[in-house]
């Protein structure tokens, strides 16, 4: 049996396609979550149903709050609950621009962008000591123009931090990011919005959740492998 994985946004799109591949290959898993409380519940029912002898804990959190992580994770281990891999998956995604006066929004975004996975990361690594982080950033981190500002800030932000941080952790935790390009469309369209846009990039197509999962696995079976980005996007982040 293997050690757990911590997934943070594991009730819906890809915080829960992860969690489920995760159970695939044998992990225990704890699920967080903020308010989608019936989504994370299905989750863990379908996992535990179709995963014989897995184990599924759900984590509520409001990461708008103040939160020890330290103290969380202390109460996860004192529960016999070794996590081996972090995903900080959960993030805020609101269009900005500057034209709007949006400090309130800002400190929003930069909390669940960055703030989060920045305390989590560190609480993991005094707490637990070794294993895998991989940070969800974001193809459009490598641009300078975005309809996107405060969220695209905060992504540039965590795409530094998985820099540093995997300098910095080593050789015990190996830190790596993914950043999705066309994936899923967001809420309110559909997938006819992606291929529109996908005419922009060079593979002139979108990808899917496979492709993700297949990022997820690489990043945990290449032990020499540390500090990067994996640009899942057809080419986006190049143009």
């Amino acid at each position: 049996m293997k050690n757990y994985a911590l997934i943070t946004g594991s009730a819906d799109r890809i915080g829960k396609a992860v969690a489920i591949h995760l159970a695939k290959q044998g992990y225990n898993l704890v699920l967080h979550y903020n308010s989608s409380k019936e989504k994370a519940q299905k989750v863990k029912d379908d996992i535990e149903s179709g995963y014989s002898g897995l184990k599924v804990e759900l984590l509520q959190i409001n990461f708008l709050k103040e939160n020890d992580f330290n103290q969380i994770f202390q109460d996860l281990k004192k529960k016999k609950i070794t996590i081996e891999i972090l995903v900080n998956c959960a993030s805020d995604f609101i269009k900005s621009n500057f034209k709007e006066e949006g400090s309130e929004l800002l400190d929003k975004e930069m909390t669940i962008n960055f703030k989060i996975p920045y305390l989590l990361t560190k609480a993991f690594a005094k707490v637990y000591g070794k294993g895998n982080i991989i940070n969800f950033v974001d193809t459009k981190v490598t641009k300078n123009s975005t309809v996107h500002l405060d969220y695209i800030l905060s992504k540039k932000l965590l795409k530094d931090f998985t820099r540093i941080s995997a300098v910095e952790l080593a050789p015990d935790i190996r830190v790596n990011g993914i950043g999705p390009g066309l994936i899923l469309p967001p809420e309110g369209e559909d997938e006819s919005y992606l291929m529109n846009l996908a005419q922009n990039i060079p593979l002139k197509t979108i990808g899917n959740l496979e492709e993700i999962l297949k990022a997820v696995q690489f990043i945990l079976d290449s032990k020499f492998f540390t500090g990067q980005i994996l640009y899942i996007d057809g080419g986006e982040h190049l143009v």
